[in-house]
């Protein structure tokens, strides 16, 4: 959706609204004087013709004329020749202005009774109306100074109207998210921007308390699962030292001794991110293609219907990058098991020295899934989406070590996933 500024916005409604105004006020006048103006002569030239009608002593023709007065008496009968030229073919009745030459006349034409003819009366206006184009001239000059005018006062006004909006703005992003978050100001001018700022601080308010709340809620799950683990580890020690197992049950051990110390990384991990540190962990030399192989084997131990449907393909045989262990593991493993869990196929793994490339060939990903792996962004714009909790690990883990996570197909013939290895800007 295409923005606006609301600066511009309001400086436009304001000098339409006096553009508006100016035009109207003009058109307003102009009607005015033309119409007082029409009156004023319209009963003069009546007064006229009734002092002229007086004058007729015969029926013959008859002229007057003054200043700014001609006055011609035709009588019935007689050749309009006799009349001058612009006063030909004007009908009983025709009361407007003529012009021709250089001169500008009003003319009203009445009948007569005694003696009967026609009675025409023109008043010479050539100098008013001259005088009538300068005023017009000038109403126009003043409508367009008066334009510009509005259109300096416009951007002064709604900068001065909106100074206090983009006060709160300042005060609103400035505001870093954290434990105890600075409150808004309140002494702003008008009431409203009290108000806005009263709301706010009472929603950083809210918010505090609920990140307070779950930061102890966090502590009690670091408690609560660090506990049965430390248990689980001690008691496997135990069957060791035992040396009572065959080799079989030794196999079994290791794989429960691998898993109890993944899900304990695991553990560590999802705690860290939950808490919002952001340190970079514990980076260290991991090579891609061995972790890979150990995850494939882990998958396969945990659901059988998993074995002989992945394919690694890597590009050599060892990719060795420098990030933490533990969510290198947790992404690759709930990627391939997010991508096993969606088809009954092969799933094929290709890895290079800067991406991992997961596809499968299933139905494609749901439109929340996609939502939430198009949204591995910054954390003070991350969204997170009620996606699969397996997408969500991904999502964080990948924004965590700062990867590159993107969809490169995904419809009913199936799904690709690649992951950019390098190190993106933070």
């Amino acid at each position: 959706m295409k923005q606006h500024s609301l600066s511009r916005r309001l400086s436009a409604t304001l000098f339409g609204i006096v553009v508006i105004t100016t035009t109207v006020s003009m058109v307003a006048v102009e009607l005015f004087v033309n119409d007082v103006e029409d009156t004023i002569r319209g009963l003069e030239l009546k007064l006229d013709a009734e002092y002229f009608k007086e004058q007729i002593t015969e029926s013959s023709f008859q002229s007057w004329k003054t200043g700014r007065i001609e006055a011609y008496f035709l009588p019935s009968g007689a050749p309009e020749s006799l009349l001058p030229q612009h006063l030909h073919d004007r009908p009983v009745g025709y009361s407007d202005e003529i012009e021709f030459d250089d001169w500008t006349k009003i003319l009203n034409v009445e009948t007569t009774i005694k003696p009967p003819g026609r009675l025409y009366v023109s008043e010479d206006i050539t100098i008013m109306e001259n005088r009538e184009a300068v005023i017009q001239i000038v109403l126009l000059v003043l409508a367009a100074g008066l334009m510009f005018l509005g259109l300096f006062v416009s951007g002064i006004a709604s900068s001065y109207l909106l100074k206090p909006l983009r006060a709160l703005t300042h005060d609103v992003q400035s505001t870093e998210p954290g434990v105890s978050m600075q409150r808004l100001s309140r002494d702003y001018r008008d009431r409203e921007f009290d108000q806005i700022a009263d709301a706010f601080n009472r929603f950083l308010s809210a918010m505090e308390t609920v990140v307070e709340r779950e930061k102890s809620f966090v502590k009690l799950a670091s408690h609560e699962f660090r506990t049965p683990l430390a248990v689980i580890m001690g008691a496997l020690d135990v069957l060791e030292q035992r040396k009572t197992l065959s080799e079989a049950d030794q196999k079994t051990l290791g794989r429960i001794r691998r898993s109890t110390r993944t899900m304990r990384e695991d553990t560590e991990m999802l705690l860290r991110i939950a808490r919002g540190e952001q340190d970079r962990d514990n980076p260290a030399n991991i090579d891609i293609v061995a972790t890979t192989r150990e995850l494939l084997v882990d998958l396969k131990d945990l659901n059988p219907a998993f074995n002989g449907r992945t394919v690694l393909h890597p590009q050599k045989d060892r990719v060795v990058l420098r990030s933490d262990p533990a969510l290198v593991r947790m992404i690759i493993r709930n990627l391939v098991q997010n991508a096993l869990g969606h088809t009954n196929g092969s799933v094929d793994i290709f890895i290079t020295d800067h991406r991992i490339r997961i596809q499968d060939f299933g139905k494609g990903l749901s439109t929340s899934a996609m939502e939430a792996i198009s949204t591995v962004v910054a954390p003070e714009t991350r969204k997170l989406h009620q996606s699969s909790f397996g997408l969500l690990i991904v999502q964080l883990a990948c924004e965590r070590i700062h990867w590159g996570l993107q969809v490169e197909k995904t419809d009913s013939e199936g799904t690709v996933i690649v992951i950019d290895t390098q190190d993106l800007p933070h």
